[in-house]
């Protein structure tokens, strides 16, 4: 048995068939009265549980609960309105557009930010979640490219460098 908050719990794999059972409570053997009973051939009363072959068959039962829970024909099968086959064809000047002009908040780059006097220099502030998983060039300075990326894995930011002289 195994101690579960005030009671206590056995978990037993039984084949198909009729099984019985009693406790073992205080040093002494007693059943439940509000389960089915059965007195055995040794004159002892035991409580009964039939297991039967459903009883095994989870997929099978969970099917026909699911049947039971779902009515189908209450649900329409498309919504309500004329439908076409005719193909999207973009328009002459939607065609030719630039792409999209970068989102602000991408712009804010952490490594551009300076830091208070009071913070060790080392230190970043944290950074947005929308500047997560990209990467980011600075401008060229004294010859060298910085690239950089932030990740972050649970609370923690962890910001790579990478630096490449030209």
């Amino acid at each position: 048995l195994n101690s579960s908050h005030n009671n206590f719990v056995a978990i037993l794999d039984l084949p198909e068939g009729e099984h019985q059972y009693k406790f073992f409570v205080d040093g002494q053997w007693t059943h439940d009265p509000s389960e089915p009973v059965v007195t055995s051939q040794l004159g002892t009363v035991n409580n009964i549980i039939q297991v039967k072959k459903t009883d095994f068959e989870v997929f099978d039962a969970l099917m026909v609960d699911s049947q039971k829970c779902s009515d189908m024909s209450e649900l329409s099968s498309s919504p309500p309105g004329p439908y076409h086959q005719e193909p999207y064809v973009c328009k002459a000047e939607e065609r030719f557009k630039s792409p999209p002009i970068l989102p602000p908040h991408l712009l804010q780059v952490i490594l551009n930010k300076d830091t208070g006097i009071s913070c060790d220099p080392a230190l970043l502030p944290e950074p947005n979640h929308v500047m997560l998983n990209h990467l980011y060039a600075l401008s060229i300075k004294d010859g060298v490219m910085v690239l950089s990326a932030t990740h972050r894995y649970k609370k923690k930011y962890v910001t790579t460098l990478l630096y490449k002289p030209i």
